[in-house]
């Protein structure tokens, strides 16, 4: 029953709370551009899109950069207030979590009655061995056997949720607004901040549950301090209990983005050198190396979305159970 609790609460929380937080920094709407203005990608008389050449230097890195900066794709009409109907406001984030959540149950349907039979695919082998190792050598090997058992089903679906939305931001963009532009739901503070603020939660529940609240606070101090050292102890004790969450969103986060922008500034450098070169035939050559780059960061991204992954459930892990066992 705590298990399923958990995993309820898990999932409203991070799927709700990163859109909250999306709202709460969504830049102010701009004014209407005067008569006469352009977009910064319009022709010099406002028609059509620039050529290359025609582009800024700077042009070619936001062209590339800003499918990575969350946006509104659907604002409902269902109060003639505006701030209402920001409230219920859907960014781009939102659908590739759904679209994440789908692919979770499609996958691990056939995981769960793969128990029930004697034989199964061999894809489905994989991914209960993947179950199986979070089980014993993530979740069982921090809070053990006992205690632990009524964690697996949160901390499996916290792994495969961020795997999922890693996975997802690998499949290339074929344009630059939803849907054609595949987002990195991860790549954004307001989701690994919604998932650390979750961590937080159960750290500071299960913690004060499990000892009481005088007991909590008073278990962050170490014991036999002097009397001198304690308040100080007590104050860096809980900034570093806050900075935990923090760590885990800023690591998941940073790690995520930047590998998409420096691939980004890897295409973004091809078209650069071409307008330096005046679209002569040695920009083929130039193209080369960028393209190698973008291709290897690529490669390094596949690993990185499962190590990501890894480090953000284990530390969650460890967290949650120093904080139910503070003397340990």
């Amino acid at each position: 029953m705590l298990s399923k609790l958990l995993l309820a609460v898990w999932v409203c929380l991070v799927v709700g709370a990163g859109n909250v937080l999306a709202q709460s920094h969504e830049p102010a709407p701009q004014a209407p551009a005067a008569a006469g203005a352009h977009d910064a990608h319009d022709g010099p008389a406002g028609h059509g899109a620039k050529r290359t050449l025609e582009m800024s230097a700077s042009d070619f890195f936001k062209h590339q950069f800003e499918h990575s900066v969350p946006y509104v794709i659907f604002t409902p009409k269902i109060s003639p207030d505006e701030h209402v109907n920001h409230l219920f406001a859907v960014y781009n984030v939102q659908p590739w979590q759904w679209v994440c959540l789908g692919l979770m149950f499609v996958v691990f349907l056939p995981v769960v009655g793969s128990f029930r039979r004697p034989s199964s695919g061999r894809f489905t082998r994989v991914m209960r061995g993947f179950c199986l190792w979070i089980r014993d050598e993530m979740v069982y090997s921090v809070m053990g056997r006992e205690e632990g058992r009524a964690f697996v089903p949160l901390f499996l679906f916290t792994f495969f949720f961020i795997t999922f939305q890693n996975v997802i931001g690998l499949v290339p963009s074929v344009g630059h607004h939803f849907p054609t532009a595949i987002y990195t739901a991860t790549g954004t503070p307001y989701v690994t901040g919604a998932l650390a603020a979750v961590t937080l939660v159960l750290m500071l529940g299960l913690g004060i549950k499990k000892n009481g609240l005088f007991g909590f606070f008073k278990g962050l101090v170490p014991h036999g301090l002097p009397l001198p050292l304690i308040p100080i102890m007590f104050l860096i004790e809980v900034i570093s209990l806050l900075v935990k969450p923090f760590a885990l969103t800023i690591r998941l986060f940073a790690n995520m983005l930047a590998g998409h922008l420096v691939i980004a500034s890897a295409i973004a450098l091809v078209f650069l050198f071409t307008k330096m070169q005046g679209g002569a035939i040695t920009s083929y050559l130039t193209a080369l190396p960028c393209v190698g780059m973008a291709i290897f960061i690529y490669i390094i991204e596949a690993f990185v979305t499962l190590l990501q992954a890894y480090i953000f459930t284990f530390l969650s892990i460890n967290f949650v159970y120093q904080s139910i066992h503070q003397d340990h």
